[in-house]
């Protein structure tokens, strides 16, 4: 083995980022984008968390970003059946007077937005009156 020549001081050559397309399918990618909106979600609700959690989570988003790959939630969203969404379920639920995605199970994934995957939410409904509450007169003895 020969012995290595000192440094002299010079600049040291980086190399160049290396570029490669990579080939992923677009479930996996879905898979992946879906999980670290999950993660944040449970780091945005847990409190005191260092910050460096944050930073971590926050440059995973970039990296995600700077792919052409973004999450979109819909908690507060006018339902609106033409919208490209799955409904998991329809909930009726008091204070409602229009139906309104009231929880995202999954986020809807885009690659440079083209969907790759749909959202999948549970959409609450306004809540009918039940029989014998209209206006409390219904069953009343007179």
């Amino acid at each position: 083995m020969m012995p290595s020549k000192p440094w002299t001081g010079g600049e040291v050559p980086t190399p160049g980022p290396v570029t490669a397309p990579v080939v992923m399918e677009a479930a996996t990618l879905a898979e992946l984008a879906t999980a670290v909106w999950r993660l944040g979600n449970k780091i945005e609700s847990t409190a005191g968390l260092p910050a460096g959690v944050h930073r971590h989570l926050q440059a995973v988003l970039d990296a995600l970003s700077e792919v052409g790959v973004t999450t979109r939630s819909y908690e507060g969203t006018a339902f609106d059946p033409g919208l490209r969404l799955r409904v998991l379920a329809y909930q009726p639920m008091p204070g409602l007077d229009h139906d309104e995605v009231v929880e995202t199970v999954r986020p809807a994934v885009y690659l440079r937005d083209a969907p790759i995957a749909l959202g999948e939410v549970i959409v609450g409904v306004p809540q009918e009156d039940e029989p014998g509450q209209a206006g409390g007169k219904e069953g009343e003895q007179g």
